[in-house]
């Protein structure tokens, strides 16, 4: 059983790979994968400064949350177009598709899931607990992502602040977390290899 937490100052900052923004990298698996030399799945998260396009990730399934501004219009091409303007609710799409995004109303930060489908299968939920929670943790790796508020974890006398990332690799069976008395909205990935 292994457990890591990471803040936003310890994550990794690096380019996008189309050169027009950056990102902070959370958690990447393997440890130290790189755009160049592939990875199993990674997530991050960026500030959306300006309107344009998204990198082309080919043959990499997305999961992407706004999770603060109002958001913005995202273009698929002949696949349509769709309004990311809702805070937390997650939008799946393939790395193929070409994507250009415009904001509504200025900068906006998401989070951002990208998995190698042949590689990893994943699930995502957003959740948001006014009392404690437990979480089933079945083999694999488990990331809690607190999007808003904090969370006690009194397994490991662990407190988790707004936009910290648990990482638990090959838990325990199950994992209590606690909100702080104002609540708190998390996301919850859990990621297995194939």
């Amino acid at each position: 059983m292994r457990w890591q937490r990471t803040t936003p100052a310890e994550a990794r900052r690096m380019p996008w790979k189309n050169g027009l923004g950056m990102t902070l990298e959370l958690a990447v698996e393997p440890p130290g994968a790189t755009l160049e030399s592939g990875f199993h799945w990674r997530l991050s998260s960026a500030e959306v400064a300006t309107s344009g396009p998204f990198s082309a990730f080919p043959g990499l399934q997305r999961w992407l949350l706004l999770l603060d501004g109002a958001g913005f219009r995202i273009d698929f091409g002949e696949r349509g177009c769709v309004l990311l303007d809702e805070s937390r609710v997650p939008l799946t799409f393939s790395g193929d598709w070409p994507a250009t995004a415009t904001l509504l109303e200025g900068p906006c930060t998401d989070l951002n899931l990208m998995v190698d489908p042949g590689r990893c299968r994943a699930s995502l939920q957003v959740l948001r607990p006014d009392g404690e929670l437990t979480i089933r943790l079945a083999s694999g790796t488990h990331l809690v992502f607190v999007v808003a508020g904090s969370l006690a974890v009194p397994l490991w006398n662990l407190h988790l602040e707004s936009r910290q990332l648990l990482r638990v690799d090959d838990g325990p069976a199950e994992l209590t977390l606690v909100p702080d008395s104002g609540g708190a909205s998390l996301v919850w990935i859990q990621l297995d290899h194939v």
